[in-house]
């Protein structure tokens, strides 16, 4: 059997309670390293053991089987033709959501005792790469860089910021490949004219005038990762989730290594039709 902490991490898209009426399906965005099958069982086991707190709209409890849905585009599909009755994200992209679909409402908030960090993902012969990286996170946090671009891109009035971010340029430096999903907006956020923007695009832009290096964005779908890193069709790809502390990382594949973790969040929100 698997170690509690395997168990607590795959946990952070519930938001049902489990003693149960009715089944709701629950999509949510693929995790690697693990199957439908496999992620529902890990589901089943954990929440019985109540590890976190969950806000539902009414008193109903209901047994969640969850999908996977390669891309948010794809997960909003599956919701809107009704192949799942709600989509499970974290809050600040819940957030996102409603305000850009005025048909969806909120069916299901849920807390996490142990919040969901956000790091960059390297392949293990970059090293040297991460370090630099993290030295960089680390004078962010200590300028509080980093801080006021979580306030302007995700906790701010204007939090959906599509219009696009300036990188410096250098002649004659490093060019850095970063691949970019918009899976997680306004996290990873890809604006409709296709150009990257949001909260990772201007942390990226940061790190890199800090490094003096260039950067070069590759959009790939979030499913893609590992191989994106393998393939070295990207140095560095993002959306890579990681408690702090945890010792099994089931989303994270052999041969990825990670930076410092730079933002983090506990709530998760879940979201349904309005008229469902």
């Amino acid at each position: 059997m698997k170690k509690l902490l395997v168990l607590i991490l795959v946990l952070v898209f519930a938001s049902s309670a489990f003693a149960a009426s009715e089944t709701v399906n629950v999509g949510l965005l693929t995790e690697l390293n693990i199957t439908e099958a496999e992620f529902n069982a890990y589901m089943d086991a954990a929440l019985k053991a109540g590890l976190w707190t969950v806000f539902t709209e009414d008193e109903n409890s209901r047994t969640a089987n969850f999908v996977f849905y390669d891309t948010l585009v794809a997960l909003q599909l599956g919701l809107n033709k009704g192949q799942v009755d709600e989509i499970d994200v974290p809050e600040v992209v819940g957030r996102y959501i409603l305000t850009a679909n005025d048909n969806c409402k909120i069916a299901a908030m849920s807390l996490m005792s142990n919040p969901l960090m956000l790091a960059l993902g390297f392949k293990d012969t970059k090293a040297e790469l991460r370090d630099k990286v993290n030295a960089a996170l680390k004078a962010m946090k200590e300028d509080n860089t980093l801080a006021l671009l979580i306030v302007k891109y995700l906790n701010g009035p204007d939090f959906i910021m599509t219009r696009p971010i300036e990188f410096a340029k250098f002649d004659g430096a490093e060019t850095i490949k970063v691949a970019v999903t918009g899976d997680l907006p306004p996290i990873d956020f890809i604006a409709p004219d296709g150009v990257p923007a949001g909260f990772n695009t201007a942390i990226l832009a940061e790190i890199a005038k800090r490094l003096k290096v260039n950067l070069e964005l590759v959009n790939i779908d979030a499913n893609a990762r590992a191989a994106a890193l393998a393939s070295e069709r990207a140095d560095v790809v993002l959306w890579f989730k990681v408690y702090q502390g945890a010792e099994n990382q089931p989303d994270i594949p052999a041969g990825v290594i990670l930076s410092d973790p730079y933002y983090s969040w506990d709530k998760f929100m879940h979201i349904k039709l309005k008229d469902k």
